[in-house]
């Protein structure tokens, strides 16, 4: 008798990896459908993976880390306002190969990548990890640039908040080579089991918010759809983490070697949104460009690095719109 439960007890666990293994699988090739997105374009600085969508002026947006092409996803909306966007994923991103491109290379690539788009110029949008690109791009090349718009964009020298997270058995977990992939699936599904949990998780790492500040974030979001479902989607644009983590390393190199990010020949109008509750991108960034650019609208948000889903995003969405609406597009 003892000898058949445990056959019984065997049995049920094989066929819960078995059916565990499969689910995995059909997840991790959903997912990877990523890789047929958007097209290839050949530069003299190597290939760069891109999109573009809709009609009408350019607004270039320079994704955050990890990332890639689908991160357009997070701000798509904008189509429907009569504006085009134009994404790239950074070396080692998606279908990006890994080179070690420096922002001024990759700034280089992108401008190469517009004259063959025969895209004139571009509304400049750096959101997180991308907005030293947007920096760059909008220093050097001011006569493709309409204007400048930065999110919680990096400005300045860079404090990775993650680095004692990055240190945890759990982190290292999430990035081994071997199991990435399962660990983003497992991340997943705990989004969709605890989403409570893992979002107040989240914030006690991005934010500066106090223990009641946390919990009222996470009633906010978790009782509405809209929020959640832009949070979903950023995660989705996060893994694999197999086809982003050459790009993401790339990323914090660069980030942290940051020592002055040149802004002296923007002379584009330029909207800046941050929140002073940020420990990912901290208010530092936002004070160096409010000290170095010349024109600029500054919009202070509640949140920290999720401020697009916190208690001003029906504010930032419309202040977004409004500028843009303000600039000459043509």
């Amino acid at each position: 008798m003892t000898m058949q439960i445990l056959i019984s007890v065997l049995l049920v666990i094989i066929v819960f990896i078995i059916l565990l293994t499969i689910s995995f699988m059909r997840w991790k090739k959903s997912k990877s459908r990523v890789m047929d997105d958007g097209d290839v374009m050949k530069t003299s600085n190597g290939e760069i993976h891109y999109k573009l969508i809709g009609e009408g002026p350019v607004l270039f947006f320079m994704h955050g880390g990890p990332g890639g092409i689908d991160q357009v996803t997070l701000i798509d909306d904008l189509v429907q306002e009569g504006y085009s966007l134009l994404v790239v994923s950074r070396p080692g991103y998606l279908r990006t190969p890994f080179v070690p491109l420096s922002y001024e290379e990759q700034v280089d690539q992108y401008v190469e990548l517009l004259d063959k788009l025969a895209i004139d110029k571009v509304v400049v949008m750096g959101y997180s990890a991308g907005g030293p690109l947007a920096l760059y791009l909008a220093n050097k090349y001011p006569e493709r640039t309409y204007a400048l718009v930065m999110e919680a964009g990096v400005s300045t020298i860079f404090e990775d908040p993650s680095e004692e997270v990055m240190d945890s058995y759990l982190a290292k977990l999430f990035m081994n080579n071997r199991i990435q992939d399962f660990m983003s699936w497992i991340g997943v599904i705990a989004i969709k089991i605890a989403f409570k949990m893992v979002f107040k998780s989240m914030l006690k790492i991005e934010t500066l918010l106090d223990k009641e500040e946390i919990k009222k974030f996470t009633e906010l979001v978790s009782n509405d759809k809209e929020r959640k479902t832009w949070l979903k989607k950023l995660v989705d644009t996060t893994v694999p983490m197999s086809i982003r983590k050459l790009g993401l390393n790339h990323d914090l190199e660069l980030l942290t070697s940051i020592e002055k990010i040149p802004v002296g020949n923007i002379n584009a109008k330029s909207l800046l949104i941050y929140s002073k509750e940020d420990n990912d991108v901290k208010w530092l960034n936002a004070e160096y460009l409010q000290t170095n650019l010349k024109d600029f609208e500054l919009l202070v948000t509640h949140g920290g690095h999720l401020m697009w889903i916190g208690e001003d995003m029906d504010k930032i969405k419309f202040k977004r719109i409004e500028f843009l609406k303000s600039i000459k597009l043509y």
